[in-house]
């Protein structure tokens, strides 16, 4: 994701509501959920690929392999807000609310979560309290990490993202709240 990571501690200015959505603990899926009736996950990819240089920073330690390999998965959280009018809702497109892009270790995939398919990871992860969550890493987008577009009208987007552990896995989650999220409302 084109983002520089910042502890939060680092970024001034930042409203509350910006700030509760980019720092709470809480599943984001759920929340999502929560405001709409037509919430849908988007299952862009997953595949093994090589996660980038930022990415290995975090996952790769000095006792793991660095051949390990690893899995991408990237996936678009979509949905309606609720105050749409119900005569056009039927209308109104899925609005693109959260890029999301994970790195998970391809063990992990052919052994617990063989089955993740279209499947939410948050609904894996929130729902095993065996899960450990690191603290946030957060930044600003300066353009759509899938359209490769500059931001215009000087909007500012958001992204954050956390390592999570379970067992000897470590899986990175990184999320851009998108320029319609709710965030931003």
């Amino acid at each position: 994701m084109p983002v520089k990571w910042q502890n939060p501690d680092q970024v001034a200015g930042l409203s509350p509501t910006l700030s509760d959505w980019l720092l709470n603990t809480g599943s984001l899926t759920e929340r999502l959920q929560a405001l709409t009736h037509s919430f849908t996950l988007c299952l862009l990819g997953q595949q093994v690929l090589d996660m980038d240089k930022s990415e290995g920073r975090l996952l790769l330690r000095e006792n793991k392999s660095e051949h390990e390999s690893w899995q991408i998965r990237e996936v678009l959280l979509q949905g309606k807000p609720l105050n749409v009018d119900a005569k056009k809702a039927n209308n109104t497109p899925l609005q693109d609310w959260v890029f999301a892009r994970s790195v998970l270790p391809n063990a992990l995939c052919h052994s617990k979560w063989a089955n993740l398919g279209e499947q939410p990871l948050g609904s894996r992860i929130f729902n095993d309290n065996n899960f450990v969550r690191s603290d946030f890493e957060i930044g600003r987008l300066h353009y759509h990490p899938l359209t490769h577009e500059a931001f215009t009208n000087g909007q500012q987007c958001w992204a954050r993202r956390s390592k999570f552990t379970i067992e000897h896995y470590e899986l990175l989650v990184a999320e851009a709240f998108l320029p319609q999220s709710p965030c931003y409302w």
